[in-house]
């Protein structure tokens, strides 16, 4: 009697699951696979800065022509031009404001690490009640870590100047 229940429950069990298997496939949603490669090029920190909840709806927008190539600030100008070349668009020449990089006055910090938590690329480096820095060629400027710290010992400015970073200035139109 028993091995009858188990045979019933193995035939019912895979059944269902062949039920399964062929309505994933007959009534799969066919979508665009720019998104799929937009989505994988984004730093993936879901950081908001884009006016998009997360980097999947950064790229359904940027594919359906809602959002510039140049709308993703901790990507920088590299992947701007990446996400160009994907799409076939034409960059902006109107000059932003420029990457920022997350800076802890160290002399306010506690130690509460809810800086270090909020950081989704791991750009924070301490422990609790000890002092904060920040890996700088890490910091992606989201400004998470910024809204996170009650202390206001956190601000956002412009990374050193370093001689891999530097570049010629645009020349001004007169």
């Amino acid at each position: 009697m028993i091995y009858l229940s188990i045979f019933l429950l193995m035939l019912v069990g895979g059944c269902l699951g062949g039920l399964l298997g062929w309505a994933s496939k007959a009534l799969k949603v066919e979508g665009d696979p720019r998104v799929d490669e937009l989505e994988a090029m984004l730093p993936g920190g879901q950081c908001g800065q884009c006016g998009e909840p997360g980097c999947r709806q950064a790229a359904e927008a940027m594919v359906a022509g809602r959002l510039s190539a140049q709308s993703c600030p901790p990507g920088g100008a590299g992947l701007a031009s990446s996400i160009a070349a994907l799409l076939g668009v034409e960059l902006s020449t109107e000059q932003g404001s420029g990457p920022l990089v997350a800076y802890i006055d160290e002399s306010n910090c506690s130690g509460c690490t809810r800086c270090f938590k909020a950081c989704p690329f791991d750009a924070i480096v301490g422990a609790s009640k000890q002092m904060h820095t920040v890996i700088s060629d890490v910091c992606t400027g989201c400004r998470l870590c910024e809204k996170a710290c009650s202390q206001g010992c956190l601000t956002m400015q412009a990374p050193a100047v370093k001689l891999n970073t530097w570049q010629w200035p645009k020349p001004q139109v007169a």
